[in-house]
């Protein structure tokens, strides 16, 4: 073993005057914020959720929050991880027929918390508000929402996870 300052050739960085990451053999952190955001909108934004017997149906109709961190390390040039600890809020509208027959309208978001590379599915944490419409539309598509956001999330959630480990 060769002793620091001595020259040895198999010490790359220190002969290089730009302590360049030769062959990418330190860590290397690329940040995946921007393609996160635009996959998770194209992932989310194609979610409906539809009540019973063609009541009505709400959909997500985009994120408007997208944060925390989403990045891919790579260690040593060829060891490759996925970290992402992201909170991300969508909007959802939805139309509803009311007992008189007549459609009414209503809007909320959904929340979803502690969406991270080292949470199980079942650890991701799930608010629906509704905040624009008909009462009784809102109460009624937000429920709905509610009781299928997680079996309608996860597929997708899953996706977005490979992906990322892929990049």
């Amino acid at each position: 073993m060769a002793k620091w300052g001595e020259g040895d050739s198999r010490w790359l960085v220190q002969e290089r005057d730009d302590g360049a990451n030769v062959n990418g053999w330190h860590w290397q952190e690329r940040n995946m914020m921007g393609w996160g955001k635009d996959r998770m909108s194209e992932l989310l934004t194609a979610i409906t959720f539809e009540l019973p017997g063609s009541e009505g149906a709400a959909r997500v109709v985009e994120i408007t929050k997208f944060e925390g961190d989403a990045s891919v390390n790579i260690r040593k040039g060829n060891k490759k991880f996925a970290v992402f600890d992201l909170s991300v809020t969508c909007a959802w509208e939805g139309e509803c027929v009311d007992a008189e027959g007549k459609e009414t309208t209503a809007k909320g978001e959904i929340k979803l918390t502690d969406f991270a590379s080292m949470n199980d599915e079942d650890e991701y944490v799930y608010k629906v508000t509704s905040s624009d419409g008909d009462k009784a539309a809102k109460e009624r598509l937000k429920q709905k929402i509610e009781a299928a956001v997680a079996p309608a999330f996860a597929p997708r959630l899953a996706t977005f996870a490979e992906e990322l480990a892929d990049m």
